[in-house]
């Protein structure tokens, strides 16, 4: 937004809306100081496969062959290698080590010319300029579509306009149907002011003021819980390392575009459009009843923020034949559950070997001869 423009924001935003641009600086600087104590991410190696105003896509090495592809879509809002945060509890060193062939769409830091970046943009367009590249890339004209949180949701759109090129689903703990049913975050939003103001004030979203906004909604996930969990992981080395990495990741945070901030608050938090089955995208519907590829569903059944109504009614929607929705419970050493699925021990025991096998039964099931 344009100096002139922030001048006119009411109520001193223009003062706040510094603050916490300045402050998510703060928390990058603070996160790099804790990469110097050896607490910071340790990746897999990668490549970039294609790069444009928005997003880069990844291509992680060892390429394992000519397994299937699979894209992963984090969440835009902090940094996606929560998905390879440490070599024992990576997504992406488990599915490369199965076989796949893995990308992932690495969301980029919006900038003035991305300010207007709608749902149409990161639910569609850039997701489809992933897609396209996957399949040049490894020569598989349909993915596999792997997402966290509010990536699971931008995923879970683009399937429903996509299944043509989707080979199947999997989404974890992501908002889905919002309302009532929806958790903490959605009947906050429910009485907040029109986003357009925040827009306004703020041009792109500081990601500090989304942090505030998530402990406000549940004190309980994002505060409280982190501290038993800090306590309960000291007599375990690995899982404080754990927790600490996590606490390392929270601080990777940058600004989401202005428009697409809106988009998500009118459209999806407060209207439901999706669930209710009247969102477009870019004049393209984008409804349950598209979701005709596999699906798999990862439910936090004690989540305040993602609780399993805010899955299963679009989960129950889908048209899909091949459903699968599997439970996690929680874990100790990942500072914050709702990542849990993603880095916790258990999860790396129980939940991905089971959704690799379902994985693995889908490709199973497309060989000359074989029956779904």
């Amino acid at each position: 937004m344009t100096e002139d423009r922030r001048r006119t924001s009411p109520g001193g935003a223009t003062f706040w809306a510094d603050a916490l641009h300045h402050f998510d600086a703060v928390r990058r600087w603070r996160g790099l100081a804790m990469d110097g104590m050896g607490l910071g991410p340790q990746e897999s190696a990668y490549g970039i496969v294609m790069e444009q105003p928005g997003v880069r896509l990844r291509r992680y090495e060892p390429l394992p062959g000519s397994g299937p592809a699979v894209l992963i879509v984090p969440a835009p809002i902090k940094r996606g290698y929560i998905w390879d945060l440490l070599p024992h509890v990576s997504v992406v060193r488990r599915l490369s080590a199965e076989g796949f062939r893995v990308y992932m769409t690495e969301w980029t830091e919006p900038g003035e010319a991305e300010r207007d970046f709608g749902l149409a943009d990161y639910a569609d367009r850039l997701i489809g300029k992933c897609v396209s590249a996957v399949a040049r890339d490894s020569g598989s004209a349909r993915v596999f579509l792997a997402g966290h949180s509010l990536g699971g949701t931008l995923a879970t759109l683009f399937a429903s306009m996509h299944a043509d090129r989707v080979r199947g689903l999997i989404v974890v703990e992501a908002p889905l149907h919002f309302g009532e049913d929806g958790g903490a975050l959605a009947r906050m939003v429910a009485e907040a002011p029109p986003a357009a103001t925040l827009r306004e004030a703020f041009g792109n979203i500081p990601g500090s003021f989304l942090n505030l906004v998530s402990v406000r909604a549940s004190p309980r996930e994002f505060n409280w819980q982190r501290r038993v969990d800090m306590i309960a992981s000291l007599a375990d080395p690995r899982a404080l390392k754990t927790h600490l990495a996590v606490e390392r990741w929270t601080l990777d945070e940058f600004p989401i575009a202005g428009r697409f901030f809106e988009d998500l608050i009118e459209r999806l938090y407060r209207d439901n459009q999706f669930s209710r089955g009247q969102l477009a995208i870019g004049g393209r519907p984008a409804l349950p009843s598209g979701l005709a590829a596999p699906l798999l569903a990862v439910i936090g059944k004690g989540s305040e923020i993602i609780p399993p109504g805010s899955m299963l009614p679009v989960i129950d929607a889908s048209p899909a034949d091949r459903k699968l929705v599997l439970d996690y419970a929680g874990d100790v050493g990942v500072a914050l559950q709702h990542v849990g699925p993603l880095i916790g021990r258990a999860a790396h025991e129980h939940l991905w070997p089971g959704i690799t096998r379902w994985m693995r039964e889908i490709v199973r099931s497309e060989e000359p001869g074989r029956s779904a």
